[in-house]
């Protein structure tokens, strides 16, 4: 009997990517459209929903047209960007445009409203990510959206209405949003009433595996697929990223080295704590648990863009790359605080700025390009340092992916900082991989969502760590971890003094 095809969507933040495979994870097709992103306001970032259905649909068929027999594909599963969510009217149209997970509208409600009892709850850390902080900035500052507001719907469910009709989405998937009680996996009514929103407005919830029917025949047609052909619930892209990778077990983390930058590891119950944020696997009664930093590749693209070679407009630069690596560990010197964005895990303030220490007339662009990506690392160690000592379990498997991956200067530092072997993984298709997985359990191929994820996952190399390097990083972590809390009062000032100026402007 030929091994069944699957499709599998990754509706990203810059993307909606299609892959189909083969049970062996063998890619047959893939597809691509790129998604526009608005800034109408500073730190605000939105999308026009109806775009990621165009895109997913495009992807798909860009991706089927590569393939010989159609009939061969038994299912279809989405990953997506999490977090965001559009507001639909009653007529299922958008009431306004989307607003994305690393919009940062609602800072003042995640630090009004993000109490202890809203964390233990949601299992997360006020921040701005949480959907619930944006929803509550809807509701203070466009009371008229949510009166209209018939339905929220995050990426998941509303790709997956477009495909088969229903609304229904994944406990996994709608989590992010922070609307739900992580001890019982469902709704929590205290977490709806501060939102001001009702269960109708929401999907059905099912797990992450869970048929949610055929595709409409529309576009069982339109794609030339049997109408028999099944959308199976996804999850985050996140949590699809770790079984992409097999990190199935406490034993093993996935490291994303995205615009952001996520750790996240599996546990067996869920233990709440500020060391990571809580959400709900796709695999049955686990809970994943992720460190977050909005500074990743973002931090050297930034710095390529501002200070590389104008004509790579930001683009890696391998003579940047090539005079870094020359340097010795710690950038002579040069000791970086990352936090362009602020500080997630494990401080979560908003606020936090970033800081390189220890300038002197001998540093170049190339010691500052190496300082920020050993202060990523060392953050990134913090972070796991925090996340093993609050489950109690050491992680002794990391895997990476992302854009990020492909540099061998950064796995490098990364390996040396952790003290331990780096597994990475070059493909763009990690996440796409991880729902791949769910899409062929569904079908019977495997008997298990791990067991799939092992048969699929692929590691290009391992980096080791270097004796000597991570001794001496070893050192500058002891003087890193002391830079943001003997700083932390004197940037809170600068904040609040360029606030102070920026009311003079436009009171002026």
């Amino acid at each position: 009997m030929a091994s069944p095809l699957v499709i599998a969507v990754d509706c990203s933040t810059t993307a909606a990517k299609a892959i189909v495979v083969d049970a062996t994870g063998a890619l047959v097709g893939t597809g691509a459209q790129a998604l526009d992103t608005q800034t109408p306001a500073p730190h605000w970032f939105e999308q026009h929903a109806p775009d990621w259905w165009a895109a997913t649909d495009g992807a798909v068929q860009q991706a089927l047209g590569e393939i010989d027999d159609r009939s061969a594909v038994a299912a279809i599963c989405v990953t997506h960007q999490r977090e965001t969510f559009v507001c639909l009217d009653a007529d299922e149209q958008p009431i306004r445009p989307a607003i994305l997970w690393m919009d940062g509208r609602a800072d003042a409600e995640a630090r009004r409203y993000g109490t202890q009892r809203v964390e233990l709850l949601s299992g997360k850390p006020a921040d701005i990510t949480p959907g619930l902080y944006k929803l509550l900035w809807l509701r203070d500052h466009e009371p008229d959206t949510m009166a209209r507001c018939h339905r929220i719907s995050d990426v998941h469910t509303y790709l997956t209405h477009a495909m088969t009709g229903r609304w229904v989405s994944s406990t996994a998937s709608v989590d992010p949003l922070a609307l739900i009680d992580q001890a019982t996996g469902d709704y929590s009514d205290e977490l709806l009433a501060l939102a001001g929103l009702h269960r109708a407005q929401l999907p059905d919830l099912v797990p992450a595996g869970t048929s949610l029917g055929p595709l409409r025949p529309d576009v069982s047609d339109r794609w030339g697929l049997r109408p028999d052909t099944v959308v199976v619930a996804g999850t985050g892209d996140g949590q699809a990223a770790g079984l992409g990778l097999a990190v199935t077990d406490p034993g093993a983390a996935y490291l994303v080295l995205g615009t952001a930058v996520v750790i996240g590891s599996e546990t067996t119950s869920y233990l709440p704590s500020r060391a990571y944020r809580s959400m709900i696997s796709a695999m049955p009664g686990q809970t994943t648990a992720e460190t977050f930093s909005s500074s990743g590749t973002y931090l050297p693209t930034w710095f390529r863009t501002e200070f590389g070679d104008p004509e790579l407009a930001g683009a890696p630069d391998p003579r940047l790359e090539r005079d870094a690596a020359a340097l010795p560990v710690g950038s002579e010197r040069l000791l970086t605080l990352p936090y362009w964005n602020g500080a997630q895990t494990p401080h979560w303030n908003s606020q936090a700025s970033g800081i390189t220490l220890g300038w002197q007339g001998c540093h170049t662009k190339a010691h500052f390009y190496r300082s920020l990506l050993e202060g990523i690392a060392f953050e990134l160690r913090m972070q796991l340092d925090g996340l093993e000592a609050a489950r109690g379990a050491r992680v002794d498997v990391i895997r990476a992916m992302g854009g990020g991956a492909r540099s061998p200067l950064w796995t490098q530092i990364l390996a040396d900082v952790f003290d331990r072997p780096l597994e990475v993984c070059a493909s763009g298709e990690v996440s796409a991989l991880g729902a791949a997985a769910i899409a062929l359990t569904a079908i019977g191929h495997f008997d298990s969502i791990p067991e799939a994820a092992a048969a699929l996952a692929r590691t290009d190399t391992v980096v080791e760590p270097r004796v000597a390097e991570a001794a001496e990083y070893a050192r500058l972590r002891a003087l890193y971890q002391r830079l943001y809390t003997e700083t932390h009062d004197l940037l809170h000032s600068l904040h609040d003094l360029g606030r102070h100026d920026d009311t003079r402007g436009e009171q002026r």
